[in-house]
C-alpha cells in the first residue's frame, strides 16, 4: 500500500497536473527508472543477509536439504542427552521410503514412447512429489493416530488424481499395490495415545529408533540453539572484546590525528602546504598488500607481532580521515575564526572550542568509518595474531569457518551475531551520518 501511494504520488498526480493544467512537458521515465534501479539495487543487497539469517535458524538437515527454502521449516526434535536432535515419526518415514521405492519402479517400467515424452515423466515425478510433500505436512500438525489411514488415503487419491487420463489408466493398477503397501505400513506401526516410535535424524544416533512419550517430542521452526552452539564452538567472548577495544582505541586516535591534520591543511599557513597535501592523498593509491610485508619486517623488529601495539598503532592515522574532516574545515565562514583571534583563542583553542563543536556530524562520520574498517579488518590482523588469545572477531570467524566443517547453520549463526554491533551503531548514528555526509562537500 505504501508502494502504491508512493507512486501515484511522486509520479501520477505530478505527470497529471503537468500535462493536463500546467502544460509542462515532464520527463518520468529517468525518474521512474532511477527508484527502479535503486529499489532492485537495495534488494539485491539485502537478500544475501536475509539468508543468512534465515540461514541460521534451520536444522543441519535443513541446510543440506535439496528443497531450498527461505524460511526454515517446522520440524520435530527430541531432546537426547541434553542436545536437541532431529528426529521424525518412524512410519513417516517408512511410507516415505516406499514412495521413494514405487517412484523408481514406475519410471523404470515407463515403457519407450513415454519416456521420449518428458512431460508424462515429469507428471510422475509431481504426482509423488505432491503426495510426498503432503503427508509431511500431515506429520507436522499432528501424530499418527486411528484416522491416519483416511487421512493417508486421501492424500493419495487427491494426488492420483491430478494424473492424465492417459497415465491414471496405464499406472492404476501399480497405483493400487502402492496404495495396499502404504496401507500395511501404517497397520504395523500401531498405535498408542501416549508414545510413538521415532528415528533420530542427525547426531551420534543418526538411525536409531526409540519410543518416547508424544508430549516429549518438540515442534521448532527456528532454532535459537544454534546462536548458543555458535558462541560455545569457539571463543568468540574473547574475540569480541579483542575486536571492540582495537575497534574504539583506532576509532579515538584516527579522529584526534584526523582533526589535527584536517586544520592544519585547512587553516594554517605554511610552506608546500598543497604539495604536501597531494602527496598524502597519493599514499592512498598505493594498495595495502604491496605495503604489508615491509610492515610487518618493521613491526617484528620492534618486536610488535602478536600484541595489541601492531594491531593498533599502524592505524592510528588515516588519509581518508584527514581527508574528509579538511574538506569540511574549509566550509566553515571565516568570520568564525576572526571572532575567536580577537578574543584572543589560540589555534589548539579555536579547534576544541569553536570547529569541534560545530563539526560533531564529520567527526561521528569519520568515526563511524573507521570503527567499521576497523572491525571488518582481516588480512592485517591475520598475519599479526598467532594465538586464539589476540584473534579480533574477524579472524576467529575465519578460523572456525575452516573448523565448523559443514556445519553451515553454526557458521551463519555466528556471522549473524558478529555483525549485530556494527548495525545497531548504525542504526542509532544514521542521521548524524547522513548529516556528515552532507556538510563534508562529499556530495556525488
Amino acid at each position: 500500500m505504501y508502494f502504491v501511494t508512493f507512486v501515484v504520488n511522486h509520479f501520477v498526480v505530478p505527470a497529471k497536473n503537468s500535462k493536463m493544467n500546467l502544460g509542462i512537458k515532464t520527463n518520468i521515465s529517468p525518474r521512474l527508472l532511477v527508484y527502479l534501479m535503486l529499489t532492485i539495487g537495495g534488494i539485491t543487497m539485502v537478500f544475501p543477509f536475509i539468508w543468512m539469517i534465515c540461514t541460521s535458524f534451520k536444522s543441519p538437515l535443513e541446510v543440506l536439504s535439496a528443497q531450498v527454502s527461505l524460511i526454515p521449516e517446522k520440524k520435530k526434535y527430541l531432546q537426547i542427552d541434553g542436545e536437541l536432535e532431529q528426529v521424525n515419526f518412524s512410519v513417516a518415514l517408512a511410507l516415505q521410503k516406499e514412495l521413494s521405492v514405487r517412484e523408481g519402479e514406475m519410471l523404470k517400467v515407463t515403457d519407450a514412447k513415454i519416456s521420449e515424452d518428458s512431460g508424462s515423466q515429469n507428471d510422475i515425478l509431481n504426482v509423488f512429489t505432491r503426495i510426498r510433500g503432503k503427508m509431511e505436512e500431515y506429520f507436522i500438525r499432528t501424530y499418527p493416530r486411528p484416522e491416519t489411514r483416511e487421512e493417508v488415503h486421501n492424500i493419495f487419491l487427491n494426488s492420483f488424481g491430478k494424473l492424465p487420463d492417459k497415465l491414471r489408466d496405464k499406472f492404476q493398477d501399480q497405483f493400487l499395490i502402492l496404495e495396499d503397501r502404504l496401507d500395511e505400513i501404517i497397520l504395523a506401526s500401531g498405535y498408542d495415545e501416549e508414545a510413538i516410535r521415532v528415528t533420530i535424524l542427525a547426531g551420534e544416533k543418526r538411525g536409531d529408533e526409540i519410543t518416547v512419550p508424544l508430549d516429549e517430542i518438540i515442534y521448532k521452526r527456528f532454532l535459537w540453539e544454534n546462536f548458543v552452539k555458535a558462541w560455545q564452538a569457539a571463543p568468540f567472548a574473547r574475540y569480541f572484546l579483542n575486536s571492540i577495544f582495537i575497534s574504539v582505541v583506532v576509532t579515538i586516535g584516527q579522529v584526534v590525528t584526523s582533526a589535527l591534520a584536517a586544520y592544519a591543511f585547512a587553516r594554517m599557513k605554511f610552506r608546500f602546504k598543497e604539495p604536501l597535501f597531494l602527496l598524502l592523498l597519493a599514499t592512498m593509491m598505493i594498495p595495502k598488500q604491496v605495503i604489508l610485508i615491509p610492515d610487518y619486517a618493521i613491526l617484528s623488529w620492534l618486536k610488535w607481532v602478536n600484541t595489541y601495539y601492531g594491531l593498533i598503532v599502524p592505524f592510528l592515522a588515516a588519509v581518508f580521515g584527514i581527508y574528509f574532516m579538511r574538506q569540511h574545515f574549509e566550509t566553515l565562514p571565516q568570520d568564525l575564526f576572526d571572532a575567536a583571534s580577537i578574543d584572543g583563542c589560540g589555534r589548539l583553542r579555536i579547534l576544541l572550542q569553536v570547529v569541534l563543536p560545530i563539526s560533531r556530524p564529520v567527526i561521528l562520520t569519520v568515526a563511524l568509518f573507521t570503527f567499521i574498517m576497523t572491525w571488518n579488518s582481516l588480512l592485517w590482523p591475520l598475519v599479526m595474531t598467532n594465538t586464539p588469545e589476540m584473534r579480533p572477531l574477524q579472524v576467529g570467524l575465519a578460523v572456525f569457518n575452516q573448523e565448523s566443517g559443514t556445519d553451515w547453520e553454526l557458521l551463519m549463526a555466528a556471522s549473524t551475531f558478529s555483525i549485530l554491533p556494527l548495525m545497531v551503531i548504525f542504526f542509532i548514528a544514521q542521521k548524524q551520518f547522513i548529516e556528515g555526509i552532507t556538510r563534508s562537500g562529499m556530495k556525488g
